[in-house]
């Protein structure tokens, strides 16, 4: 009997030495995943955190981007509004400078140019030249557009432009010195013509005639300009150049009213 509780409570040890043993690694074994759920977490929350930093870098970087395409756009904007800009002035200039006056002579189209000519506010005129040319370089010889794009490649002008219909183009104000007569000599032995007298040119060729309209417009100027100025001389281009020019080309003076 005594022998069965001694065998009894040796048993009994042992299932607690057993259920000591097994509850101690339940309880490492819990800590374990304790501290492993812990470094998990910490594990994810880092990982949070740089996903969050990644995306305001990105979300700051697109934002800059957008900064950039913006500036780029407006930049693209103010490029594109400059030649407007300018095309809206240079159709304004083109106005003012373009009008049709009545005169004694008709009508008189201003078309004043930039070139070939001197502002002066004071100058005594008395002399008219006559002169006559036309576009050699265009495929129609008597475009008068054709001869004002000539006039501004060589920086000459004179003070009217005779079409072949008898249309009058005043291309330079009367008071101001136009670039016309070049190396020349009055009869009277005066030089520097540009300076008295203004220029008139009529369009024809060198083989040539003048058209009755053409006619009828240099003598309705001419008697225009004597109405204005006290003229005493109306020469032509070889008067005062000679050997040098020999326009007016084809002119029949008899049919001008000097």
């Amino acid at each position: 009997m005594k022998k069965k509780k001694i065998i009894l409570i040796f048993v009994l040890c042992i299932f607690v030495m057993a259920g000591s043993f097994f509850g101690l690694k339940k309880i490492q074994f819990q800590s374990i995943l304790k501290n492993n759920d812990q470094a998990v977490t910490a594990s994810i929350q880092e990982l949070g955190k740089e996903s969050k930093q990644e995306t305001a870098s990105n979300e700051q970087q697109s934002v800059v981007s957008n900064q950039e395409a913006g500036s780029n756009e407006q930049q693209a904007v103010t490029s594109n509004q400059k030649p407007v800009t300018v095309e809206k002035e240079s159709a304004a200039v083109v106005e003012q400078k373009t009008e049709t006056k009545n005169t004694d002579a008709g009508k008189i189209v201003q078309n004043l140019v930039a070139w070939g000519f001197q502002k002066s506010t004071e100058r005594k005129i008395d002399t008219i030249i006559l002169h006559s040319s036309y576009d050699a370089l265009g495929n129609d010889p008597f475009s008068a557009s054709g001869v004002i794009a000539e006039y501004k490649q060589a920086q000459v002008s004179p003070h009217y432009l005779i079409a072949r219909d008898g249309t009058i183009y005043q291309l330079v104000s009367d008071q101001n010195i136009a670039w016309h007569a070049g190396v020349a000599k009055m009869p009277d032995g005066r030089t520097d013509v540009n300076s008295f007298s203004i220029g008139v040119e009529i369009i024809n060729t060198q083989t040539g005639k003048f058209t009755s309209a053409q006619y009828d417009s240099v003598n309705r100027l001419i008697g225009d300009l004597k109405n204005k100025y006290p003229i005493k001389n109306i020469l032509g281009h070889s008067d005062i150049a000679p050997g040098r020019k020999t326009d007016p080309w084809g002119i029949e003076w008899k049919k001008v009213d000097r």
